[in-house]
């Protein structure tokens, strides 16, 4: 059986991210490019957040799965305005959920020793047409 001691791990949180980002740039979080170590945990922290566990104080200083989500939403497409994002809560889980699986089948992709293509140009894709559907449906008219 395939297993990891997530203590063995170590961390990847805001701090890390930061780090990484800062030294390689934003392409640096996409799954094909994050270490094993990296990969695994965001993998770990995208689960706990896409099944409602809010990230314990216990576990290190936070996640990164959250701030790479929404990195990679801006370079998508979402519109920053000052010092946030306008992203809805369901555009947020549906990327969370891509970005999911696509950290997912780069783990299979490393473990199985495939030299298949990245997965991330279908991440960039499918996000960038999430943000397109968010915005039409958020300047499409509503029934009352």
């Amino acid at each position: 059986m395939l297993r990891v001691q997530k203590k063995d791990l170590g961390q990847f949180g805001e701090t890390e991210l930061a780090a990484l980002i800062h030294s390689r740039g934003w392409q640096s979080v996409l799954p094909h490019a994050l270490g094993n170590q990296q990969l695994l945990l965001v993998a770990d922290q995208l689960h706990d957040l896409l099944a409602g566990h809010g990230w314990d104080a216990a576990r290190g200083p936070g996640s990164a799965a959250l701030p790479i989500t929404l990195l990679l939403l801006s370079k998508a497409g979402v519109p920053c305005q000052g010092q946030g994002m306008d992203v809805e809560m369901g555009t947020l889980h549906e990327a969370m959920t891509l970005l999911s699986v696509t950290v997912d089948r780069e783990i299979v992709r490393r473990m199985l020793q495939r030299g298949d293509d990245a997965t991330d140009p279908g991440l960039m894709q499918g996000l960038e047409e999430l943000v397109r559907y968010s915005q039409a449906s958020a300047k499409a008219p509503r029934l009352a």
